[in-house]
């Protein structure tokens, strides 16, 4: 019986030293801000070829965020998949793990949170965003606004919706 009570003693003294992992228990304090994965990968579709991604969630502190994906080959943007203005996701946390649900779709995505990273199922680890990467972050999403603002047909020609027979305003009116 005192083996026993020792045992139990022991296990209680060691769940009781938790060894620092009180740092550990995600809040919304900690989870609030931009995390980023920027990892090698490289992959061909829809004839875009890319070597790098650069994958950051925004959690605000109110529960909202978004999600999204930048296709590099190099340094050199090449496709999205996923952006702040078609992403947009609500979270919920329950203990270390945080469920993200993508407001545009039944997509459910979880992220466990450990030493001060997340990781998702598949093995991907974010960390909250250095300054750098908040700078880099933001230029891909400008060079994607860029890549958007009109139809692409080759990489040489941007193609916008104005053209000739806009005649609202005197500027495009044809000229004859």
């Amino acid at each position: 019986m005192i083996s026993v009570a020792l045992l139990t003693l022991t296990a209680c003294s060691s769940s009781d030293d938790d060894g620092g992992k009180k740092d550990d228990v995600l809040t919304i304090e900690k989870l609030a801000g931009l995390w980023v994965a920027d990892y090698a990968q490289s992959a061909t579709e829809d004839g875009k070829t890319w070597t790098r991604v650069v994958e950051d969630f925004l959690f605000r502190a109110d529960g909202t965020g978004y999600w999204e994906i930048y296709l590099l080959d190099a340094n050199k943007l090449v496709g999205t998949d996923g952006n702040r203005d078609n992403d947009l996701t609500h979270y919920t946390i329950s203990g270390n793990t945080v469920t993200i649900t993508l407001d545009n779709s039944i997509i459910d995505c979880t992220l466990t949170y450990a030493d001060g990273k997340l990781t998702d199922p598949e093995g991907t680890v974010y960390q909250k965003a250095t300054t750098e990467q908040q700078a880099l972050v933001e230029q891909l999403y400008n060079e994607w606004q860029g890549m958007n603002s009109g139809e692409e047909d080759d990489d040489s020609t941007v193609k916008t919706d104005v053209n000739d027979s806009y005649t609202d305003e005197p500027a495009r009116a044809p000229k004859r």
